[in-house]
């Protein structure tokens, strides 16, 4: 199963975004961390050089509380004073510690003097407030960034992309076989989709020579070998006239024509095949009675019965008139009427026509399961095909009526016979 791809220009956007979000992500948590280490340095510092200051101070006393700034208070105590120092530090060990409390945010240093221990706390609430902002805004940076890497993707993908999607416009605009305009890699520059348009260029050069020599062979298999199979058709018709003609002379004859006029048939259906465009209809169209078409192919296929003990009948329950080829109707009945009766030593071949429906039944051979599953295929001949056969008949039915949006279906089971349903 073919897995689902985004389109090019998507994938690069998509890579720009991710790039740019990594790289944003990246450099936001390199900056955060950045400002945590730079408060804590700060911190740590400016507590450190004012512990420094009071420990040099001979003359501190013990259990006093001194402001030493506006954000600074001092507390220097012994243990049995160490009640006066407020009780969210209090228990603290010795260090430098960040505490939030009420909404407020405090840096702590302790430390042991001479006589007790140092507190010094530092209201840093604005500080960390500033931090925040800080944050915010390396935030919307990151988002920032992340669109605008979004944007320069959207923009840069399509100028990227531009000229693959022109050059795949321009190519889905061309058809083999008819005229176009000059070559498609002169309206490009030489980088890699000039390459690539020389490469379509090279293609359809190939194409159209395919085409040509195609089209040559049709028409030069049309004239050369319709010229010789009308000349045996005409000769074997004016044999056929002289009454004075042996019998055995007469069947032998017969079976040339009968030969002849399979031939013409097949080698119509083939130049049908090979002359029209893949969608289109098949030859020229016009209004064909169904039942006149079935029972015109029935009576020029009842020779086949030979000395069978097989019943060919053709009954018409409702007849339809189709718009289409008569030529194409006649090929398709013509190679499953044959096959029908090729396949069925006893019994009998019915043709039954209905409403905008046409069922062949035989009561034959029949198609074993594993046969069945390849029987529209070219050249397949199954394990109870006839010398003789090229196994393309079915093959050539299909292919019309896939053209003519037909369906057909076959059920067969071995030794029961085959129904072929043509639905119109």
């Amino acid at each position: 199963m073919m897995q689902y791809r985004q389109s090019l220009r998507r994938r690069i956007t998509f890579s720009f975004v991710a790039f740019g979000a990594v790289l944003s992500l990246v450099i936001g948590i390199g900056v955060y961390f950045a400002i945590e280490d730079i408060e804590k340095n700060l911190m740590v510092n400016s507590l450190h050089g004012e512990l420094d200051y009071v420990l040099h101070q001979t003359d501190l006393p013990l259990g006093i509380t001194r402001q030493l700034s506006a954000n600074i208070v001092l507390y220097h105590v012994d243990a049995a004073q160490r009640h006066i120092v407020p009780e969210l530090i209090r228990n603290l060990p010795p260090g430098a510690h960040e505490l939030n409390y009420e909404g407020q945010t405090f840096h702590v240093l302790i430390a042991a003097s001479r006589r007790g221990i140092v507190y010094l706390i530092e209201e840093a609430t604005e500080f960390e407030q500033r931090e925040v902002a800080i944050q915010i805004a390396l935030g919307a940076a990151v988002v920032a960034a992340i669109l605008i890497a979004l944007w320069l993707g959207a923009w840069l993908s399509g100028k990227v992309i531009s000229p693959v999607t022109a050059l795949a416009r321009q190519v889905a605009r061309l058809r083999p076989g008819q005229p176009h305009p000059a070559r498609v890699a002169a309206q490009y520059a030489d980088d890699e989709v000039g390459q690539l348009a020389n490469t379509f260029d090279t293609y359809l050069q190939q194409m159209e020579q395919f085409i040509r020599r195609e089209q040559e062979f049709t028409a030069d298999a049309s004239h050369e070998l319709r010229t010789p199979l009308t000349v045996i058709n005409g000769a074997c018709e004016l044999l056929l006239e002289n009454p004075e003609l042996p019998e055995r002379a007469r069947r032998q004859i017969e079976r040339i024509a009968r030969a002849g006029e399979r031939m013409s048939q097949m080698l119509e259906s083939l130049l049908l095949l090979a002359r029209e465009t893949p969608t289109g209809p098949l030859g020229s169209t016009e209004l064909c009675r169904v039942e006149d078409v079935v029972q015109e192919v029935v009576e020029q296929h009842r020779f086949m019965i030979g000395d069978k003990a097989l019943t060919l009948r053709c009954d018409i329950v409702t007849g339809f008139t189709l718009n289409t080829s008569r030529t194409a109707l006649a090929i398709v009945f013509s190679n499953l009427l044959r096959n029908a009766i090729n396949y069925t030593e006893v019994g009998e071949v019915v043709v039954r026509v209905s409403e905008r429906r046409v069922e062949i039944s035989d009561s034959g051979s029949g198609i074993g399961a594993e046969a069945l599953a390849h029987i529209f295929d070219r050249h397949y001949r199954g394990p109870n095909a006839r010398q003789g056969g090229s196994g393309i008949g079915l093959s050539i039915v299909k292919r019309i009526c896939d053209r003519q949006h037909w369906r057909i279906h076959i059920a067969s089971e071995p030794n029961r016979g085959t129904t072929v349903k043509l639905e119109f």
